[in-house]
Parts: C-alpha cells; structure tokens; sequence
C-alpha cells in the first residue's frame, strides 16, 4: 500500500504527464422525493438496482473504478450497501459510501438540482477525492460496460468526457447525456460546482441542459472531448419509465447511434 509521502509525491506530478487516478462516483437516491416525478419510485427495487451496480463495479477491472464512492441522499439505511463493499469486494478496492443529506426539489426544478446538490456536497466530504485526479460520475443504478473502453480510446490525459446529443422530435436543440461522464477534479471545480443554482423553470429546468450549456464553450479545445470515442450504452432500468435498456425500442436507437458515430461523427446523435 502507498505511504502518505508516495500519496504526497504522485500529487505533484503534473496533470499532463500522470496517468488520471479516477474516482468513480455513484450518486443515489433510494426513496425518490414525492415531486421526482420517477416511475421507478419503489425503494426496495430501487435499493436492489444499486446493490447490482455496486457489485459490478467492484469486479469491474479497469482502472475507471479502482476507487468507488458511493453518495446517497434521502437519509436511507445504507447498511446493505456497506456490507457488499466490505464482504463482497474480491479486489480490495477502497470504497466510501455516504449520506448527504438533501433531496428536496425545489420549485421549477427538477431531480438533477438534487444530483447537483449531492455531487458537490459529497465530493466536499470524500476522503478518496483527495487521493485522485478525475471523477467518473455515473448514476448509481446503472453500469456501463464501455467505460474502460472509451477511456482507454482518449488514451491521454484530459479534462473532460461527456456525451453532448442532438435532440430529436419532438425536441429541439442539443442535450448533455449526464447518466455518466467524466472530468477531472479541476474541471468539476471551476465549472460545475455550484452550477445547480443556474437552474429554473424555463430554459435550464432539465440537467441534461444545464451540463450542455457548461460544457459547449469547450468545444475543440485540447483535453475537452463533447463526445465520447465509442457507444457507451447503460446496462439497468431507467428511472423516468423503469424501462430497460437492453428493450428491442432501446436496442435499435444504441444500433443507430453506433452506426452515426462512425459515418457521420458529427452528428450528434
């Protein structure tokens, strides 16, 4: 294991010669707010779709999820999900799992004030924060398989990974996909935090378009990718409809969007 001065001296290194130390983050809520407006509102079901999340990161092998904080916010018992990272952890990987209190939704919001809200209070509180470089942030009932991979892809170092999609009928406009994405510490500091208070009832009231707007200004700058490298679909049940991901409807939009990335790279689909 790494003493505190290994810790200290791999801190040092610069960001553009160190290899990301990643921070995968699992952000929950087991018993949705009454307003969250979620189909899957169960907390039973809800807690068993994390505890399945949390068991495949755990085995999961690439360095994306060497170190899981896991960050719940309606004040639920979390004793099943600690005993999976202590006695279900065939890696050793060093997890946190805590709650931050706060799901209440304020008015012309939606929950992702409430993810926003538990993200910078949660990472403020994370011990293995401050031994990495970059977080991944996922929503915690999901897995997504092609993480490692998409990563692997950029194959350098960088401040941000997020999907940014153009919005089809009867929407308009363009979204930021924000079920996972990636940035380095830095980044979620001087452009995230705190961005939950941009929110309202009208044009910024969805998440998906308040991380659109934060991140479009870094389009084509080195380190700054507005579209990840390859599909990375999720694996569970969506939240809003309880549909699954892997449904035949679901299957055929992650085939055309596959096919998109590769004949036409620019159309963000």
């Amino acid at each position: 294991m790494a003493s505190d001065e290994d810790r200290q001296s791999e801190a040092a290194i610069p960001l553009d010669v160190a290899a990301p130390r990643y921070l995968l983050v699992m952000t929950a809520t087991i018993v949705p707010a009454a307003n969250a407006g979620v189909k899957r509102a169960d907390p039973k079901l809800r807690l068993e779709d994390y505890k399945h999340a949390l068991r495949t990161w755990l085995n999961y092998e690439h360095a994306a999820a060497d170190r899981i904080l896991l960050l719940e916010n309606s004040g639920a018992d979390l004793s099943q999900l600690r005993a999976i990272a202590t006695g279900e952890n065939p890696r050793r990987k060093p997890v946190e799992i805590l709650s931050v209190p706060g799901n209440r939704i304020p008015e012309g919001t939606n929950y992702g004030y409430t993810e926003m809200q538990m993200l910078d209070d949660g990472l403020a509180m994370s011990r293995l924060r401050r031994e990495t470089t970059h977080m991944v942030k996922a929503t915690g009932r999901l897995t997504f398989p092609a993480l490692g991979k998409a990563l692997d892809l950029i194959g350098k170092p960088f401040d941000l990974m997020v999907d940014c999609r153009k919005l089809g009928f009867p929407r308009r406009g363009f979204d930021a996909a924000v079920q996972l994405f990636a940035c380095s510490h830095d980044f979620y500091d001087r452009v995230l935090r705190d961005a939950k208070k941009e929110m309202n009832s009208t044009d910024l009231r969805l998440l998906e378009h308040l991380i659109f707007r934060k991140v479009i200004p870094f389009k084509g700058q080195p380190g700054y990718y507005l579209r990840f490298p390859c599909n990375i679909e999720p694996v569970g049940y969506s939240g809003f409809k309880s549909r699954s991901y892997r449904s035949p409807k679901m299957a055929l939009t992650h085939a055309i969007r596959a096919a998109l990335r590769v004949i036409a790279p620019d159309y963000w689909f």
